[in-house]
């Protein structure tokens, strides 16, 4: 990665100069047009009349500036820095257009200021901002924005001096009377839907992906050592997991924004803000899980989930059933014999079970991490519960943890039992390990263990993260 460092500030003061000239000229421009207009209505929720205004808060909302010019001077490599820069122009650009066609201003008198520090910084904001441009707030957008620079870079308290910080920055949009919450909630779907558009450069990735290995006990030369072959697999590997996983997180939270705003508009109308305020707050805690790769968000180590966790992740779990009962009508039968006395499939039912005559003396791993195992597998002797993450990337280390118990209790299955590895629908996250355990139990060339699997489930479904992990996998255990 050495060579890949930005080493050229020439470069970084050419990122910051056009960002703050295209940011002066489009901002300009649209706050120009608005004023323009013979009338600019406003866009504020009943409740804002209550927010209070807090003078000492121009301070952190002024700071904004001296991010602005820092932040691509703290980029470390091309890469990242082009990453940057492709977020600020798409967030502003969408920003513009939507200031020019859905022009807003904010409708709040602002108190007057004695403290001559705050006045002084009101002044310059009002002779310098305008009411208008408000939705959706750029302060607020680009505070995300700095903080998926610094967030990873800082370590330690300054990390939370400078999140704390950018939180101030973005909460001192409303409580210095500048923008409304629609202003705010618009900027966070905006924000989140450019993060999914533009995911962080791989180059950034690998030294939270080094960490994730490390911590796993996996091997690795020091830093003054050539890294061999198999290493930088690994570490291409946790940085796909890492790139996949925020992506997937960063959804999850644009769709939670989406759902509080309609939430808070529908509040106004004397519906619909108990009905999505809950799950967009879910949303949020399922995208935050998906960031940080958590997958027992939900069950804990005996695979059952406690009653405060079903109460509130419920709307999450109710979409899953309903997507798995609509799922399983595909999968006939439930479950594929993939090697002799070893099904794999979906989450199934007691009913399925008894017409396959797989109701007792059964070993089971299960895979979900959404919904609770049915009871008459939950309560088997031999039932182990290793939840991964839906359609997310799988690390190297719960894969070889996962892998080791399945070969060694596969090849320790007694006359009488068998085996279930079931996922919730069945596509992915089990067949995948449907392929390795095949491959390992029964010494065949990847690829065809992967045929072999599709001969029994033509619903197999493997992205290109799953074929480096088994491709990693394979050559580690060759």
């Amino acid at each position: 990665m050495d060579e890949k460092r930005l080493k050229n500030r020439g470069l970084q003061f050419a990122v910051f100069l056009y960002c703050a000239l295209f940011f002066q000229l489009t901002y300009s421009a649209a706050a120009v047009h608005a004023a323009n207009q013979t009338t600019v209505s406003s866009f504020v929720f009943p409740f804002e009349h209550f927010m209070p205004f807090v003078s000492w808060m121009i301070i952190p909302y002024m700071s904004s500036g001296l991010f602005f010019a820092l932040v691509p001077f703290c980029c470390r490599s091309r890469e990242e820095l082009w990453v940057y820069t492709k977020r600020f122009s798409f967030i502003t650009i969408f920003s513009i257009c939507c200031f020019f066609i859905f022009p807003l201003r904010f409708s709040f008198d602002r108190p007057s200021v004695e403290h001559p520090v705050f006045k002084f910084f009101f002044t310059f904001l009002s002779k310098h901002d305008s009411p208008f441009n408000q939705a959706p707030s750029l302060h607020v957008a680009y505070a995300c924005l700095f903080w998926s620079v610094l967030g990873r870079q800082l370590k330690g308290w300054t990390r939370w001096v400078v999140g704390i910080w950018l939180l101030f920055m973005g909460i001192a949009t409303l409580t210095v009377y500048q923008h409304h919450l629609v202003d705010v909630l618009t900027a966070l779907i905006l924000v989140h839907v450019g993060f999914v558009l533009f995911p962080s450069p791989s180059g950034l990735l690998h030294d939270s992906a080094l960490s994730t290995l490390k911590a796993a006990g996996l091997p690795f030369l020091s830093g003054t050592e050539k890294m061999k072959l198999d290493e930088k697999a690994k570490l291409d590997l946790e940085a796909e997991v890492c790139r996949r996983n925020q992506g997937i997180g960063n959804v999850y939270y644009a769709i939670g924004w989406c759902l509080l705003l309609l939430a808070l508009w529908g509040g106004t109308h004397a519906f619909g803000l108990y009905l999505l305020c809950w799950p967009s707050l879910v949303c949020i805690a399922v995208g935050r899980n998906y960031v940080i790769n958590n997958p027992r968000f939900l069950k804990n180590e005996k695979g059952w989930m406690p009653v405060f966790k079903k109460l509130v992740y419920s709307p999450y779990q109710w979409i899953y059933w309903l997507l798995w009962r609509f799922v399983r009508r595909r999968n006939n039968p439930p479950l594929l014999e993939i090697l002799p006395r070893c099904y794999v499939g979906p989450r199934t039912t007691a009913g399925d079970l008894r017409v396959l005559g797989l109701n007792k003396h059964l070993v089971v791993f299960d895979l979900a991490a959404e919904l609770e195992e049915i009871t008459i597998l939950h309560v088997q002797e031999n039932y182990q519960s290793f939840p991964l993450l839906d359609v997310a990337a799988i690390t190297l280390a719960d894969a070889e943890k996962i892998l080791a118990a399945l070969v060694i209790r596969y090849q320790q299955l007694q006359r009488d039992e068998n085996m279930i590895i079931h996922c919730t629908m069945g596509y992915s996250r089990s067949m995948i390990f449907a392929v390795l355990l095949s491959q390992k139990i029964l010494s065949l060339d990847l690829m065809d263990a992967i045929d072999l699997v599709k001969s029994h489930n033509k619903h197999l479904v493997l992205h290109k993260h799953a074929l480096k992990l088994m491709e990693v996998l394979v050559e580690r255990n060759s």
